[in-house]
């Protein structure tokens, strides 16, 4: 994502939901979490874009903390994805880069105050 004057600009960290035996058969139907921290004074709805689809994740309030879960049918093993951002009232729409995601992962959106 490319940053331009006035826009946003996300962090995004994938992580685990717990450590795995690398011999440990993966869970085809676990949720993927995004735990969102909005430290910015405006609400903003997410998104996770997936092969040109987009699909609405849910709403963050401003200047708080929210846990949002991915149907395990959206994420199969190694599946890319990006996440937009729609701040309400507001007219930048940012987008992560692309990260691959598995089922039972844990992903980590930081949107910084404006």
């Amino acid at each position: 994502m490319h940053a331009r004057p006035g826009s946003f600009l996300l962090v995004l960290a994938a992580g685990m939901a717990c450590h795995r035996p690398a011999a440990a058969p993966l869970n085809p139907r676990a949720e993927v979490a995004v735990t969102v921290d909005n430290q910015n004074f405006l609400d903003m709805d997410i998104f996770i874009i997936r092969g040109g689809q987009r699909i609405r994740l849910g709403m963050v309030p401003g200047l708080s903390s929210h846990m949002l879960m991915v149907r395990p049918e959206l994420i199969g093993y190694g599946t890319e994805v990006q996440f937009e951002v729609h701040p309400i009232g507001g007219r930048a729409n940012p987008i992560t880069e692309t990260i691959s995601v598995r089922p039972g992962d844990v992903i980590h959106l930081t949107i910084p105050p404006s």
